[in-house]
């Protein structure tokens, strides 16, 4: 489902229970909605120091902050169990994770825990987390694994301290010895396939490298021309050769860690003022549905290749469907209860009652965009079962549930989703301005593996090679094991094969990507 969680010594972490807040809010900064029952000056803290950690990253990545953003939701949960009930794990150690699926990314935070060792706090999991975040919207390409942690612990572990500066590359004292410990040689990590390298702290080592190339000129700007490297399709050994003498460079990375001491720049991060922008009450239902929410997933069952661990997650799944429809039972006019039950059916297969509890929907609200778009998918499924002119009718009405729903919001990337649909779900070839649609809304959802992955296949299906496969890399060469990747990694041969042989798509393409 590509979510990347943040583990932390489960001998360290206990359990509390919730505390009492005041009423759950919704409050809306520049790039985030914070659903919290935390009192105003815990809220704003939070708030100001999400928004900080934002600017830092785009100033070091020099993103302009005049891109409209997909706004990360964050729900500061009670606790830890909190945290572990979302992922339908106990006595996991994991205090925050970060997902996306249809219904948007989303971050989930305790606001108490009884785990403090030293810097390692839910708040640097948290910052942890969103530049997973930041790196998947903004900067969608291929990334070692060591990287990828590596980048997310530089900046989790950057202090924002008392004054309002950010101590941008502060040390990750709680990775400790690890990292010496740890050591993997760079030829190794350079040279060796993933499956040939030792197990080594990712976290640990990620962030020492990190942090080595960040603060040398000569070699930032060697890690800048490895990763356009591996991003144009380059081998990882052929990619390290911007590096030059590998044992030379490994000796001089471990000498720098060695040493013990740490290179950090004080930063001054402007942010927008006032931080919080708007305050919203949250309905009742939006409350009660709050453990579901953070606990619903979307991503195709089928990708699941182990029996033991589908019927496990397809368990989770149900018991949550469950407990959504009791909820839509308690509140059966309220437009979100209404939604995430469309929404969940879906993500099921129970296509009848998605369309039911949509029709529902929108009889309280006839301009919900996000039921029209529901209602849209149902509808275009409905139509692939047909043929001939009951098909083609049904499409239609499809189609036009779609643009009413862009009509009603240019923004909201989903009703373009449904425009696609319509043709795709209906058995239809989708025209050329569909498939720009679909271009559109993976882009604008980078870290949203299933409308990737129908980019894709689309791409395939016109025997566009080399823009399948691009479109293909990020999940294939995501660095985080996954059912996902496993068959985005089998979809890859297929393709190749094919890009090399000038073939038209092999049917197994889509089944070898488990759609």
């Amino acid at each position: 489902m590509g979510k990347l969680t943040f583990a932390l010594a489960s001998a360290l972490l206990m359990l509390v229970p919730g505390t009492a807040h005041a009423e759950w809010r919704a409050v809306e900064t520049a790039h985030f909605i914070i659903y919290s029952r935390s009192d105003d000056n815990d809220i704003q803290r939070l708030a100001t120091r999400l928004e900080t950690i934002d600017g830092l990253m785009r100033m070091a990545s020099a993103i302009s902050d005049k891109i409209e953003p997909i706004k990360v939701r964050i729900y500061e949960v009670d606790n830890d169990g909190d945290v572990e009930a979302a992922l339908g794990l106990s006595d996991s150690g994991v205090a925050g994770f970060y997902d996306s699926n249809i219904l948007g990314p989303f971050l989930v935070t305790p606001h108490s825990t009884t785990f403090h060792a030293g810097d390692f706090t839910p708040e640097l999991v948290l910052h942890h987390e969103y530049a997973h975040h930041f790196m998947l919207q903004y900067f969608p390409a291929i990334y070692p694994q060591w990287y990828v942690e590596g980048f997310a612990e530089l900046i989790g572990s950057s202090k924002i301290l008392a004054d309002g500066k950010v101590g941008y590359g502060m040390p990750a004292k709680h990775r400790g010895n690890q990292i010496a410990v740890d050591w993997v040689s760079l030829q190794d990590l350079f040279l060796k396939p993933p499956e040939k390298i030792r197990d080594f702290d990712t976290y640990a080592q990620g962030w020492a490298m990190t942090h080595f190339f960040t603060f040398s000129k000569v070699h930032a700007a060697q890690l800048r021309a490895y990763l356009n490297a591996l991003s144009a399709g380059q081998s990882q050994a052929d990619a390290a050769k911007v590096f030059g003498d590998l044992a030379q460079l490994d000796r001089e990375a471990r000498a720098y860690v060695l040493r013990g001491s740490f290179e950090y720049k004080l930063v001054t991060v402007p942010i927008a003022q006032p931080v919080i922008r708007a305050v919203h009450p949250v309905s009742p239902s939006e409350v009660a549905l709050i453990p579901e929410t953070i606990a619903f997933r979307d991503d195709e069952l089928s990708t699941y290749r182990k029996q033991a661990s589908r019927d496990h997650e397809k368990h989770l799944r149900e018991d949550n469907l469950q407990h959504i429809r009791d909820a839509a039972r308690l509140y059966p006019n309220d437009p979100f209860a209404l939604y995430l039950l469309a929404q969940a059916e879906y993500a099921f297969g129970n296509y009848a009652a998605s369309e039911a509890a949509a029709d529902r929907l929108l009889a309280v609200d006839p301009s919900h965009v996000r039921g029209l778009v529901i209602k849209s998918l149902d509808v275009a499924r409905a139509a692939g079962g047909l043929s001939g002119a009951a098909r083609a009718a049904k499409a239609q009405e499809a189609r036009q549930l779609a643009l009413r729903a862009n009509a009603r919001d240019h923004d909201d990337p989903l009703p373009l989703l449904a425009f696609y649909q319509s043709y795709h779900l209906a058995g239809q070839i989708p025209p050329a301005a569909a498939v720009e649609n679909l271009a559109a809304v993976s882009a604008t959802l980078p870290a949203n593996t299933e409308i990737r992955q129908l980019l894709v296949d689309e791409f395939a299906a016109e025997k566009k090679w080399g823009m399948a496969i691009a479109a293909l890399q990020p999940i294939a060469n995501d660095p985080h094991e996954s059912p996902r990747r496993a068959a985005a990694r089998e979809q890859m041969a297929v393709l190749l094969a094919a890009q090399a042989k000038g073939q038209g798509a092999p049917a197994s393409a889509q089944a070898a990507a488990g759609s």
